[in-house]
């Protein structure tokens, strides 16, 4: 049997990160496929295959109403970038400032 994901009911993207609202009230962030492969690149371990990305700076853009949410849950971005249940739930964080690079103070 497979485990029940909450369900995305609305997301907002801004400067490739996205914010996701759930069916169980929480909302949460993660980075777009798109700046996780960049952020990727530059790892020699991870890097590989993703290096391409590097010939052109990632583009800090504020798409905002291109993203849709599929009645199951799922996020489609530019109708063919997926983002399943499973992954939305289990790669965001609560808290921006765990996917958006920027250092708390401690």
């Amino acid at each position: 049997m497979s485990p029940d994901f909450p369900k995305a009911v609305k997301v907002w993207m801004a400067a490739n990160l996205l914010a996701i609202e759930f069916d169980n009230g929480q909302t949460r962030y993660m980075r777009t496929h798109y700046m996780d492969n960049y952020v990727s690149a530059w790892s020699p371990k991870r890097g590989k295959g993703n290096r391409l990305n590097l010939l052109m700076a990632p583009t800090w853009a504020w798409f905002g109403s291109n993203a849709r949410v599929e009645p199951n849950g799922a996020v489609i971005l530019f109708d063919k970038d997926v983002y399943t249940p499973q992954e939305l739930w289990e790669n965001s964080q609560e808290q921006i400032n765990l996917v958006s690079g920027i250092k708390g103070k401690s």
